[in-house]
């Protein structure tokens, strides 16, 4: 498979199959590929054992005797060159013993002739669970392996470094948390952090994006309902709060909710108890809040916008992301945790010239943290034949406004970046082709 391919296509597990009775092997392929494997298949050992010598395949399914080298063989050469390569192999009546002796040497499964096919693939889609499972795992702590990084986020500068200190402190306290900042400084990490770090780490973490939800929905949607308390509600629905119970709700953009809503949720907060909407019974619970939000709430107390004792209620501990033009010494860290993540994500190395990082480094991020990882995913997709993201001059020029920055909106998610990217690469080929389609 190509891997460029991936850059903008859903991941496919990839499979060898490795079988010399090619009616049989047809049908495999097939049984595979309606589960949305990608599947090479191969019906002689040599063939495949070159394959394997200069690919590495997530998994391999193969006959053990096959024309050429054995499954044997090429069970030991795949797992020699891939470490996260999975390997069934399928016996013929009366060839128990190969098979057991193949799984000593490494083989993940084994399934004898005949078999159901169901079983075949529901064993497969096992192995390929393990695959992702692992491939998963370890770009997790390929990722983490700095010092400085800190529960998934980035940083060395001091005001980072006070921030990890307090994230550790908060996870140590039931207490609420109030985190600051402006939009895309990383406010959701630091929450994902607290709960991570903290008692409740086993318990529900339910969230919920007070800006994403009409007025007149966020009320049910938080509270819960009872079945007929309202046209529509053909069910009873308890609520984020009560799913939450025991564990932590985080309430993000806290500052676009209705300043009615927060005296119900003020009242609820300090009670630890809440009647659905339509019940006439109250419900306990035992939630911590943590909330976020990228306005000024003390601004907007004075313009009466936001409730002045949900907001002292709210922010017991305080934390304020800075935005990115106040910790620049971190922009390189991030610039090459992202190419770090953007390298194990398409299993390619992307590195950059030393002229890339000085435009970068002078550049004003109004987007912050989720602003440069668009930028240099974009990058890497523009350029996405290249392993190796160079000074990139008829692409990019960091001082010209008729070209990336003027034309794209790189504080917009990535995949309206992309789309808007396409549009006008097809209507330039158009025009040099003189609209001949």
């Amino acid at each position: 498979m190509d891997k460029d391919k991936n850059l903008n296509s859903k991941e496919r597990i990839e499979v060898l199959l490795v079988e010399d009775d090619e009616v049989f092997a047809e049908g495999l392929k097939d049984a595979l590929e309606d589960e949305n494997f990608e599947v090479t298949v191969v019906y002689n050992g040599n063939v495949a054992y070159e394959l394997v010598k200069n690919k590495t395949f997530p998994i391999i399914i193969s006959d053990i005797n096959l024309p050429g080298k054995s499954g044997e063989k090429i069970l030991e050469l795949s797992k020699k060159s891939g470490k996260f390569t999975k390997v069934i192999l399928i016996t013929g009546y009366g060839s128990i013993e190969s098979a057991v002796r193949a799984m000593k040497k490494g083989a993940d499964d084994y399934i004898a002739k005949p078999f159901d096919m169901e079983e075949f693939i529901l064993r497969v889609k096992k192995l390929a669970e393990f695959y992702k499972k692992e491939k998963e795992l370890e770009r997790i702590t390929y990722l983490y392996r700095d010092e400085n990084v800190f529960m998934g986020i980035v940083g060395k500068s001091k005001k980072m470094r006070q921030i990890f200190e307090t994230i550790k402190a908060a996870a140590d306290t039931d207490a609420p948390v109030l985190i600051t900042g402006e939009s895309g400084t990383g406010k959701e990490l630091v929450a994902n952090a607290i709960q991570a770090l903290s008692s409740r780490k086993e318990k529900p973490y339910i969230k919920i994006n007070c800006a994403a939800i009409p007025e007149s929905l966020l009320e049910s949607e938080l509270f819960g309902y009872e079945k007929g308390a309202f046209t529509g509600a053909n069910r009873s629905y308890e609520g984020k709060i009560l799913a939450a119970n025991k564990g932590t709700l985080f309430l993000d953009e806290i500052g676009e909710m209705n300043y009615n809503l927060q005296s119900k949720l003020l009242r609820v907060i300090e009670e630890k108890k809440l009647m659905p909407i339509g019940s006439t019974k109250e419900k306990n619970f035992d939630v911590r809040i943590i909330s976020a939000t990228q306005k000024n709430l003390e601004k907007a107390i004075k313009k009466g916008e936001f409730r002045k004792d949900l907001y002292f209620r709210l922010k017991v501990i305080h934390i304020h992301l800075p935005p990115l033009r106040e910790r620049r010494e971190d922009i390189p860290l991030l610039i090459n945790y992202f190419l770090k993540k953007f390298s194990v994500k398409y299993n390619k190395t992307f590195k950059i010239s030393k002229k890339l990082m000085k435009d970068l480094l002078n550049r004003d991020y109004p987007g912050n943290i989720r602003e440069l990882e668009n930028l240099i995913h974009s990058l890497i997709i523009l350029n996405k034949h290249r392993e190796f993201i160079d000074e990139i001059e008829e692409t990019t020029n960091f001082d010209d406004n008729e070209k990336l920055f003027g034309i794209f909106d790189l504080t917009k998610p990535y995949n309206e970046v992309i789309n808007q990217f396409e549009k006008i690469y097809l209507q330039a080929v158009l025009k040099k082709f003189g609209n001949k389609k």
